[in-house]
């Protein structure tokens, strides 16, 4: 019995190393065909291709990605340096969103009238915010063709207790904006608008010198111990005339409402 386990233990082992003898000898004539070898080659030649390809697209890619954030890095630049200015009359300090105080000061203009000549109503009709630290030049002026005279408020209209009061204002600027204006009428902006402030439209009297409109805030503040009535340049309230305005949409003797509005 065990001679035949013997026997059949030496035939399988016999068996098995014909057979890796034979495998040995496919391999070897398998490496040796020329089309096994062609055939490699031809294979490894498509997968350098295909790597060449996906390296170009790689590149491809990445020479966009940089373009893309270059131009994002100048956009990131663009906004820092670029914004839009307006005036905040009747305030000192600025409240809109992305907006920064660019000075604050006193809002001033030319007299209601001239001094010496009362029927004149010449000059300038602007009115302007002066900062509160003016660097002066060192020549005098003896002259009396044009002199600035600080604004008040000619009524109490703008707030119970603002009648004779000094007008401050306040320069701000929108970091985040290019364009700012100033709507009569309205007390909100448009659509896509950014509303900075609202107000009541101011100007100086129909029967004395030129004068702008300018956008008093709804909440005004008043410069400390300014309260004197000096009689400079004066703030009125606007109203609406029907008949030249077509009324509706407006309505006769109503103050005018007006936005600051940044885009």
């Amino acid at each position: 019995m065990n001679e035949m386990k013997n026997f059949h233990l030496f035939t399988f082992i016999l068996l098995e190393l014909i057979i890796c003898a034979l495998g040995k000898e496919n391999k070897r004539l398998l490496l040796n065909d020329p089309d096994v070898i062609g055939a490699r080659f031809a294979n490894l030649e498509h997968q350098n291709q295909l790597l060449n390809q996906k390296y170009m697209d790689l590149m491809s890619k990445m020479t966009e990605m940089e373009a893309r954030i270059q131009h994002q890095d100048q956009m990131i630049t663009t906004s820092q340096n670029h914004g839009s200015t307006y005036i905040r009359w009747g305030r000192t300090q600025c409240e809109g969103t992305h907006t920064e105080l660019v000075y604050s000061g006193y809002a001033a203009g030319q007299p209601y009238r001239h001094i010496t000549y009362t029927t004149r109503y010449g000059g300038p009709a602007n009115t302007l915010c002066l900062p509160k630290d003016p660097e002066l030049s060192n020549i005098s002026f003896t002259g009396g063709w044009s002199y600035l005279f600080g604004a008040e408020y000619q009524l109490n209209g703008f707030a119970p207790d603002s009648a004779d009061n000094d007008v401050p204002c306040a320069v701000c600027r929108n970091t985040n904006a290019s364009s700012s204006i100033m709507i009569p009428g309205r007390q909100s902006c448009y659509t896509g608008w950014i509303k900075e402030y609202n107000g009541r439209l101011a100007s100086g009297h129909e029967g004395e010198a030129a004068s702008s409109y300018t956008c008093v805030d709804n909440n005004p503040e008043y410069i400390p111990s300014g309260e004197k009535n000096e009689n400079g340049h004066l703030f009125y309230l606007v109203g609406f005339k029907c008949g030249p305005l077509p009324c509706p949409p407006y309505h006769g003797n109503h103050h005018v409402n007006c936005v600051v509005c940044s885009k």
